[in-house]
Parts: C-alpha cells; structure tokens; sequence
C-alpha cells in the first residue's frame, strides 16, 4: 500500500470544488476549504483503516462527510444544492481516486 500525501491531494481537490462553483467560489472559499479539509481527514481515516473498513462503513463515512459537505454550501443563498452536489463530488473524485490508488480498495 503506498502513502498518499494529503497535501497534495488537498489542493488538487480544492482546485476541482473551485471549478465546480466557477463564479461563486469567493462567496463560499472559506467554508469550502474547511470542508474538504474534512473530507482529507476522513479519507485518511479511511487509509488507515483500510484494512478492516467494510464496504458499508466506507459508504457510511462518506455519505455523512458528503451531506455535512453540501448543507454547509447550501447555506450560502448563491448556492443551489446542485451546485453543492457538483462541488462535493469534484472534490472526493480527486480525493478517491488518491484513496483507490493508495488502498486498492475496489469500492472506493
């Protein structure tokens, strides 16, 4: 198993959330960053734990980060929950494909 550098992924994943809210970013950069700094979190969590985690306790992780993730948005009236759907699922696509490539996990 190869270790991933968070810090890394965490700027290619607050460059994909940024693209996805295109105009809107400056309104939302800062809750946004705090987000996806959680969502790193849980992905090490989930890197670590990689041996043990079911495919359960991984969608269990993941849809609760997501929801946390997109009410947060949401709560910015520029933001539609489209919007905050896109910007989650740019961020943990960069975010998995890191953990996928680190676990070799295949529900990831």
């Amino acid at each position: 198993m190869t270790q991933v550098n968070w810090d890394a992924v965490l700027g290619q994943a607050a460059n994909a959330a940024r693209a996805a809210v295109g105009e809107k970013w400056p309104l939302v950069s800062r809750a946004a960053a705090q987000q996806i700094s959680l969502l790193i979190a849980n992905a090490a969590f989930i890197e670590e734990n990689a041996g043990e985690m079911t495919e359960l306790e991984y969608k269990l992780v993941t849809k609760n980060q997501q929801r946390a993730f997109e009410s947060v948005l949401t709560g910015f009236e520029a933001i539609s929950i489209v919007l905050a759907e896109q910007a989650f699922e740019a961020a943990w696509g960069v975010i998995a494909g890191a953990l996928r490539t680190a676990t070799g996990l295949a529900f990831i």
